[in-house]
């Protein structure tokens, strides 16, 4: 029997992206010396696609001048480099006037792994969220990446989005279902929650699987909205479980973590926080960082048996 690999975020928002300037006289795209993000725009409306090279901070001061003149942008790069070099354009250009430019960041995370910390973004969403009127969106698999962009280009401001470099685990169907700007429920369980973001939504249901065969009932939520937080529905989510564990592949202030605890303050459920730290990582996959960082299936699980064993314990 064939079956067929799930699309890359990058295949299946290009394909989003074409749909959208076909729509939307408006809409106008921009690179920097990447372009398979807007393969079928440039086939469809070769005039509707600028590249400035190897270019971040010149990429997002273009897309600013576009969006003053009326025009609606979306710019892409890898996403170390469109973070850290553009970040004063970002701040200046778009973010304090409040414009309405999307911004795609590819391979946010430890996302290009073997690479390098010259190719790894884990302060992305710490940084962007730092920034006024910006949203910032970290989606699980490549449906929930396009139900994230129709959100971004119809919200009117500045927002980013975190996207994978390479092929995501397969998710179910719940994980991309309805408003990108409340936490889906994947998998309910009454003993603790696993409230996981982007790559680590995979991660959190497999360490549900390990932690049924544990004896551990665990519910798993994914949060693509980082900022604004959706902070009553996580409230909602938290109330009736004993135990809450966020998992991110980014650091910790403004990250899952830091605004779930804001969130549950001192009256909330005990709170697992893991997030990578500063640590130098070594030369390794994808896979084997989420493991270095302890955001992997097996760091969420240890966690979880770690706090109950403690409990019982005490008990």
């Amino acid at each position: 029997m064939t079956t067929t690999a799930p699309p890359t975020m990058r295949t299946a928002l290009a394909a989003a992206l074409a749909e959208a300037v076909d729509a939307d006289p408006s809409l106008i795209t921009l690179g920097a010396d990447g372009q398979a993000l807007f393969q079928g725009v440039m086939a469809r409306h070769p005039r509707r696609y600028l590249d400035v090279g190897i270019a971040e901070a010149n990429l997002v001061g273009v897309a600013a001048g576009l969006a003053r003149s009326g025009l609606r942008p979306v710019a892409a790069a890898m996403a170390p480099f469109l973070v850290r070099r553009a970040y004063e354009q970002l701040r200046l250009d778009v973010c304090v006037p409040a414009l309405p430019v999307v911004l795609l960041g590819v391979g946010g995370g430890l996302g290009y792994g073997p690479l390098g910390p010259t190719h790894h973004a884990t302060d992305d969403i710490t940084l962007m969220s730092a920034l006024p009127h910006m949203s910032v969106y970290c989606p699980a698999d490549a449906a929930d990446a396009v139900s994230v962009l129709r959100s971004a280009l119809s919200s009117g401001g500045p927002a980013y989005v975190r996207l994978s470099a390479r092929q995501d685990p397969p998710l179910p169907a719940a994980a991309s279902d309805g408003d990108p700007g409340t936490p889906r429920l994947l998998r309910d369980g009454d003993d603790v929650l696993l409230l996981a973001t982007g790559r680590c939504v995979a991660e959190a249901l497999t360490a549900a699987d390990a932690l049924a065969a544990d004896g551990v009932d665990a519910a798993v939520a994914s949060v693509t909205t980082l900022h604004p937080f959706p902070a009553d529905a996580v409230r909602a989510l938290t109330s009736r479980r004993a135990l809450v564990v966020t998992a991110a592949e980014s650091l910790g202030p403004g990250g899952l973590g830091d605004r779930t605890a804001l969130t549950l303050g001192r009256e909330g459920p005990p709170l697992v926080r893991l997030e990578t730290d500063h640590r130098y990582p070594p030369v390794a996959s994808h896979e084997d960082l989420l493991h270095f960082y302890g955001v992997d299936s097996r760091g969420i699980r240890s966690a979880v048996l770690g706090r109950f064993t403690r409990n019982t314990r005490k008990a």
